[in-house]
């Protein structure tokens, strides 16, 4: 007879093991013997999908869901994930569930989510803006209480908080204000807004935060006006992929180590430039200039070489690392762009071909050519391509530092008299004798 091994183990090694699967297969478990029983009763995280129950049993699952709970108040249930179609919140009680987790069993780790959604389910009991023991919290597609209304928030342990297409109801900006500030100990946080966002003016103030992405990308907005104010000391990632706010505010982000910039300024071009654009973005650049690494997307670098011939790019004296998408159109860009980063040290460029046809000329070298970069990476390129054979040649010929140059090309492999063909087609003179080439 072969001897059980699972069934040795000691019940706390059991019930992290269980704790590690879908709360169905540890339901499951009960019905192995006598000892299995109640063992899913200890379980630290309750992860709740209803797509994996059958309509049948729906009822019965939430009795065993209402059991969990109510068992072993001293116990703290670590994290409640909940994910459930909109059509079956009437057959589920999500807020009691929420309000027994967060008074009774001092959750650490919240995360809701309505699947498919055709309208946001207000849901979010009065208890979880008062709990002490939440230490991030994940919302998505969900309605909340109207804040203004809550006479206090207080989350004095939450480090995380992601909040999804969530809808805030009246007072929206209020309600936002009052979430963030009630989080003292704030760290990461996580906006994704819809183009219809009820929440016109989005104020994010926080001494602690030091985490922050938004994403509030372009839509059918219907013409609204969108605002958005940045206020964080403490502040050292930012991921900014905003392009429907019109006014835009960042300040003392003094501590701000890297940015990721994915935005078109709400910007909209027909015969001439849109000049009510200049101050937004001088000002955002100008704010987030003490960044020493930096992520640019190609629309975003469209904008400022339309800008560029307006006004002057803020200067970036602490970047050493740019990572920037260009396209063949807007490479005349890079070495005015460049000229704001006299100390980069390294370069990476995802390189595309516009259909637009523009005479490059790649003449101006700026500071960092002649004296600090030592790495280059240009990617994407196309084999025989006259400006991209033009722009490896350009950093030949003027990095006079350059330790390394490595290119790769959107083929997946190259054959070996194309590869030698490109090499011919280099023509420059390394100005750096030091440096290597790399074609891949």
């Amino acid at each position: 007879m072969k001897s059980d091994r699972i069934s040795e183990l000691p019940d706390p090694l059991l019930t992290q093991i269980l704790s590690n699967l879908p709360i169905i297969d540890s339901v499951k478990t009960s019905a192995l013997s006598k000892r299995w029983e109640s063992l899913w009763l200890n379980v630290s995280t309750l992860d709740l999908n209803d797509r994996d129950v059958t309509p049948p049993y729906k009822k019965l699952f939430a009795s065993f869901i209402d059991s969990f709970l109510e068992h072993n108040f001293e116990s703290r249930l670590q994290k409640l994930k909940i994910k459930y179609d909109e059509c079956n919140v009437n057959l589920f009680p999500i807020s009691e569930w929420i309000t027994t987790a967060v008074d009774l069993r001092g959750i650490q780790h919240l995360d809701v989510e309505i699947q498919n959604p055709m309208y946001v389910i207000d849901f979010t009991p009065t208890s979880v803006y008062k709990s002490k023991t939440l230490v991030s919290l994940k919302l998505r597609h969900v309605r909340v209480r109207n804040l203004f209304e809550v006479d206090v928030v207080s989350l004095p342990c939450l480090k995380i908080m992601c909040l999804e297409n969530v809808c805030y109801g009246k007072e929206g900006a209020l309600s936002v204000e009052k979430l963030i500030s009630g989080c003292p100990v704030l760290e990461d946080l996580d906006l994704v807004r819809k183009c219809n966002d009820l929440v016109k003016t989005l104020r994010v103030r926080s001494q602690s935060l030091k985490m922050f992405r938004l994403d509030f990308r372009s839509g059918m907005g219907g013409g609204d006006e969108y605002e958005v104010e940045v206020d964080a000391p403490g502040l050292e990632y930012m991921s900014f992929k905003d392009s429907q706010s019109d006014r835009i505010v960042v300040k003392n982000l003094s501590s701000l180590v890297k940015i990721d910039v994915d935005s078109e300024f709400n910007v909209k071009f027909g015969d001439s430039e849109d000049l009510t654009k200049s101050d937004t973005i001088r000002d955002f650049l100008t704010g987030v200039s003490t960044v020493r690494q930096m992520i640019i997307s190609e629309p975003t670098l469209e904008i400022l070489y339309r800008y560029s011939k307006l006004l002057p790019v803020a200067e970036f004296q602490r970047l050493y690392h740019l990572h920037a998408a260009f396209s063949s159109s807007s490479l005349q860009l890079l070495p005015a762009f460049l000229e704001s980063c006299p100390n980069l040290k390294s370069l990476v460029l995802d390189f595309s071909v516009s259909t637009e046809s523009e005479q490059i000329n790649l003449t101006n070298v700026p500071r960092c050519l002649t004296s600090t970069l030592e790495c280059v990476e240009i990617n994407k390129l196309i084999t025989k391509e006259e400006t991209g054979i033009k722009l490896v040649n350009y950093f030949l010929e003027n990095a006079a530092v350059l330790k390394k140059l490595s290119v790769s090309f959107t083929d997946s492999a190259m054959a070996d008299e194309d590869l030698d063909t490109y090499k011919e087609l280099l023509t420059s003179t390394k100005r750096s004798r030091i440096c290597q080439v790399s074609i891949s």
